[in-house]
C-alpha cells in the first residue's frame, strides 16, 4: 500500500493549552488516551499499513515524547525537528522537508485516528491532487465545522467560507488533520516561518482554483482538545470496540468492558464502559461506571467513580464521589472527597468546563 515517495509526518508540537492541566508539564502526544499515549496509537497504524520511518516535530514539551521514544519505537525509525518557534501547521513540515519525500502524510499528533491510509492515497493519485484530505462523518463528528466537498472529491469550501448553490450529493465532514500534500505544496512557503495549513494556504490554493480534495475516509477518529472531549471520547470507543485492546493483554469481559489480567475486580460493582489497566485494584464495596483506571490505580471502599480517567498509580480514597473527573500520575485523592468537572493535579484540583464533545 504504501509508496517510498510518501513520508508521513507526526504534527506533535503545538501547546494544547485547552486540555490543560494534563498537558502543562508533557506534550499532548504523550497524554493517556485508553492507558496508553496518544502517539502510540497512531504509531503503531503507521506501523500496520506498511510504514518503517516517520518524521515527529517538537516544540512545547518535547522532551517528553523523545524519552517516551528514542530514535525508534514500535516498528518506526523516528526523525524529530525540534522547533525552537512554533511554526504552525504548515510551517513545522516546511522546516523539516530535508527529512520528506516528494509526498507527505500530515497526521495531528493530538487525535487517535485509525483510518483507511490507502484509500486516501488512491484517491490523490488517481485525481492529481495538490493534497487530499481525510474527512471523518461518524458520530465522533458532530459539532465540529464541517468541509464540503463534491461527491468525486474536489473541495468545495472549508468551514466559514461563503458558497453558492451545490449540488445535492455533497460530502459533508470534520477535516481529520490527515491529509496528503504533494512536497511542491509546502516548497512555495518561505523557510522558518510561522504558517497554517489550512489558513492561510490550504484556502489561497482553493481560491486560485488548484486541485484540492477532500474524501469521507472509513475507519476511527477521536480528538481530544478539552477535558470533557477527552473524557467522552475515551468512553465512547469503548462502548464502540474500534480501538483495538486485545493486543495490549486486555480481555474483553463485557459489551464495552476490557480489564487487563493482572487487574483485581472482586467485590466491586463495575458498569460498562470501562477500562481496567494491570495491578488496579478496587475495594470491598465500590461502585463504578463509564471508567478508564490507569496501571496500579486504587480505589478506596464504598468511593462512587462514573466518567472518571485515572493515570497510573493514581489513589482514590474510601467514601469518594467523583464525576467527570480525570487524576493524573501519581496522585491521591483523600478520602471523603466529592467533586465534579476536576482534573486532580500534583499541586492540587483544578476546575474545567463542562463542554465536551461537540463545542
Amino acid at each position: 500500500m504504501t509508496n517510498r515517495s510518501l513520508t508521513p509526518m507526526v504534527l506533535a508540537a503545538g501547546h494544547a493549552t485547552r486540555l490543560r492541566p494534563l498537558t502543562a508539564n508533557v506534550a499532548k502526544a504523550v497524554v493517556p488516551f485508553l492507558n496508553r499515549p496518544l502517539l502510540d496509537h497512531t504509531l503503531e497504524w503507521l506501523a500496520r499499513s506498511g510504514f518503517r520511518r516517520v518524521v515527529i516535530n517538537l516544540h512545547h514539551a518535547g522532551d517528553s515524547i523523545v524519552r517516551r521514544y528514542g530514535s525508534s519505537a514500535l516498528g518506526l525509525s523516528i526523525d524529530y525537528t525540534p522547533e525552537p518557534t512554533l511554526l504552525g501547521t504548515a510551517g513545522g513540515p516546511r522546516n523539516a522537508l530535508d527529512l520528506l519525500d516528494n509526498r507527505v502524510l500530515l497526521i495531528n499528533g493530538d487525535v487517535v485516528g485509525l483510518m483507511s491510509i490507502g484509500a486516501l492515497l488512491r484517491h490523490h493519485e488517481e485525481n492529481d491532487a495538490l493534497a487530499t484530505l481525510a474527512l471523518h462523518r461518524g458520530s465522533a463528528s458532530a459539532g465540529y465545522p464541517q468541509v464540503v466537498a463534491a461527491s468525486g472529491g474536489e473541495l468545495l469550501a472549508f468551514p466559514g467560507e461563503e458558497v453558492g448553490d451545490l449540488p445535492s450529493d455533497v460530502v459533508r465532514g470534520v477535516f481529520t488533520g490527515l491529509h496528503v500534500v504533494e512536497r511542491s505544496v509546502l516548497e512555495q512557503l518561505p523557510g522558518e516561518r510561522a504558517a497554517g495549513i489550512v489558513d492561510p494556504l490550504y484556502r489561497q490554493l482553493l481560491a486560485g482554483g488548484h486541485p484540492l480534495h477532500a474524501i469521507a475516509v472509513p475507519g476511527s477518529w477521536y480528538e481530544v482538545g478539552d477535558p470533557m472531549r477527552y473524557i467522552d471520547n475515551q468512553l465512547t470507543s469503548l462502548r464502540l470496540g474500534d480501538v483495538p485492546l486485545g493486543v495490549q493483554g486486555y480481555q474483553r469481559v463485557s459489551a464495552g468492558g476490557y480489564k487487563s489480567v493482572h487487574s483485581h475486580l472482586e467485590n466491586v460493582r463495575l458498569v460498562p464502559p470501562y477500562l481496567a489497566g494491570p495491578g488496579v485494584r478496587l475495594r470491598h464495596g465500590a461502585r463504578l461506571q463509564a471508567v478508564i483506571l490507569g496501571d496500579r490505580t486504587r480505589v478506596g471502599t464504598a468511593s462512587t467513580l462514573d466518567r472518571v480517567v485515572t493515570w497510573s498509580d493514581s489513589w482514590i480514597g474510601p467514601r469518594c464521589w467523583l464525576s467527570n473527573v480525570v487524576v493524573m500520575e501519581g496522585v491521591h485523592v483523600p478520602s471523603g472527597t466529592e467533586a465534579s468537572n476536576v482534573v486532580f493535579t500534583a499541586s492540587g484540583p483544578e476546575q474545567f468546563a463542562a463542554a465536551g464533545a461537540g463545542s
